[in-house]
């Protein structure tokens, strides 16, 4: 009987010691997690973990709540996420600004069983902010580019209030791989840089990218040592397929070879390797992989913009294309601001056409170009034709004017319609206030150029009247004869479009069209700022703060 009662008492006293231990864990837990969370101010509205910002403490708050402040991140979701923080260097983006380093440490430490309650939680916080920076930098991008430039106005909104219910649930069911996955943008062309970065990376872990060495114009039929360092680097960059029994020789496979490289990088695709093209050639493969990572950025802001149909004016591409379902419906190519009167980057709804349209000049040409030109010529406007008009639209002879006595003009400068006017004889319509638009041109013959930033900001289209039949090709007696009939007229004629149609004029340096990668020059010096920012720490847009 004694030996029962103390065998009862010793299990009690067992019982008292190794049972609460796990209880006693999870509640501390719990509780420390609490505690730090409802530590939170507006003043103090982010937690810190020695010199670590928890940017998304916001939402990190919310996700704890709402798991009654237990442990996130178990055993079976760290090497997942640890996994697809990695994958972002296929994105562009630096495994480094996610904390790896100071995460590992306190994995061994936990593998090893040395981690006290406060480092529990400093891990379980890390990863979660961990996976919600991915998150938010796949989603919007690493780099703000309102930041970089305020004309920008078509950011990814970030509401956290909408977005936490279906985080949280995709989370707690512990699909970190499906979340970060419909983050990215879906359009096949950013899959498709992705590729060609990871295929640019190997070359530059393999050594495989050539450099080509100085010297004479090559062309066909030339015989050079340096022409097999020409078919090596072709070979490599995929615009030479083929095989040659004299790597030395010129031959008419390198030629093509040569045009296709030529097209691909914005040169004239004669075939010869001159200064520019051998030049380009010599571009190294670590400034290849930067301008990749740049236009994944840029891709990462724009692709979640652009659905459905819309048209996209590509500056640094020349091009205007006009997008239905992800699929190309038309294109032209295009002329673009200079570089001291850039194209900004915005988007817009194309809602009318001006046929004969009459040119307002902008202030800034007013200012940088008609007033220098009066002071030297009283007569300058009657000899370019221009109309001469006070606010309220009254006509004035210019030459009455004295242009010297003014730093400014007061007046409206008028170009009428017509052949010579500097819109041509259509203009398409999206009211804005930088007076930008699509218009046709009197300078056609810019458009066989390679490179084509010759406006003062607007953009140019190429093929401007087939642009106008298809955009009214739902509006009842609008086709090609009847546009042709309102020219002819010469009589301005404003049509509203029954079915206004996105526009988005974007920056890009390097993208994907047919399957191959084609690089543009950075014509308004963007790039190295935007690499600077990708390089540089996270940070959260002003306008995610405090939601």
């Amino acid at each position: 009987m004694i030996k029962n009662v103390k065998s009862i008492v010793i299990s009690f006293i067992l019982a008292l010691f190794t049972l609460p231990v796990t209880v006693i864990a999870e509640e501390t837990f719990q509780t420390e997690v609490q505690s730090r969370l409802d530590s939170l101010t507006e003043d103090t509205s982010y937690l810190k973990i020695d010199s670590q910002i928890i940017y998304s403490s916001p939402i990190i708050t919310k996700l704890y709540q709402s798991n009654g402040y237990q442990l996130i991140w178990n055993n079976k979701l760290i090497p997942v996420l640890r996994k697809e923080i990695l994958k972002l260097q296929d994105d562009g983006l630096n495994p480094d600004d996610y904390w790896l380093p100071s995460i590992d440490i306190l994995l061994n430490k936990q593998q090893q069983g040395l981690l006290d309650i406060s480092s529990s939680v400093d891990l379980d916080l890390l990863l979660s902010e961990n996976f919600f920076r991915a998150y938010y930098n796949l989603l919007i991008g690493k780099v703000d580019p309102e930041a970089l430039d305020k004309n920008f106005n078509f950011s990814q909104p970030f509401d956290r209030k909408d977005i936490r219910p279906k985080l949280i649930a995709l989370l707690e069911d512990g699909k970190v791989e499906e979340i970060l996955k419909q983050a990215r943008p879906t359009h096949k062309r950013y899959d498709s840089l992705k590729n060609v970065l990871a295929r640019y990376r190997e070359y530059q872990n393999t050594g495989s990218w050539v450099t080509i060495q100085s010297g004479k114009t090559l062309r066909l039929g030339d015989k050079n040592t340096r022409i097999s360092q020409v078919r090596a680097q072709l070979i490599t960059t995929n615009d030479y397929i083929g095989t040659t029994e004299n790597p030395e020789l010129f031959d008419v496979e390198l030629k093509t070879a040569v045009k296709h490289f030529q097209e691909r990088h914005e040169l004239d695709n004669d075939g010869v390797i001159g200064a520019k093209t051998l030049a380009e050639m010599n571009v190294s493969v670590e400034q290849r992989i930067d301008q990749l990572r740049i236009n994944l950025e840029r891709q990462r802001w724009y692709y979640h913009k652009l659905k459905g149909e819309f048209i996209a004016v590509d500056i640094a591409g020349f091009h205007v294309y006009w997008m239905k379902d992800n699929k190309l419906f038309w294109e032209a190519k295009s002329q673009v601001g200079k570089q001291f009167t850039q194209t900004p980057v915005f988007k817009d709804v194309i809602r009318y056409i001006d046929f004969n349209p009459t040119w307002t000049i902008p202030a800034g040409i007013k200012r940088r170009s008609i007033l220098p030109n009066l002071k030297k010529d009283p007569e300058y406007l009657v000899k370019k034709g221009y109309l001469l008009l006070t606010m309220d639209g009254k006509e004035v002879d210019s030459t009455s004017i004295d242009w010297k006595s003014l730093n400014h003009i007061p007046y409206i400068i008028r170009q009428p319609a017509g052949p010579n006017n500097a819109l041509g004889l259509v203009k398409f319509m999206f009211p804005n206030k930088h007076a930008v638009y699509l218009h046709d041109t009197n300078n056609k013959n810019y458009f066989s150029r390679t490179s084509r930033s010759f406006s003062a900001g607007c953009v140019r289209v190429d093929k401007p009247f087939d642009f106008a039949e298809r955009l009214l090709a739902d509006q009842d007696g609008w086709n090609r004869e009847k546009i042709d009939a309102v020219i002819a007229s010469g009589k301005t004629t404003r049509v509203n479009l029954k079915k206004p149609i996105k526009i988005v004029i974007g920056y890009s340096t390097a993208f994907i069209r047919d399957g191959n990668v084609f690089f543009r020059n950075d014509i308004y010096n963007r790039d190295s700022k935007l690499l600077t920012a990708l390089n540089g720490p996270f940070k959260v847009r002003a306008q995610d703060r405090q939601n």
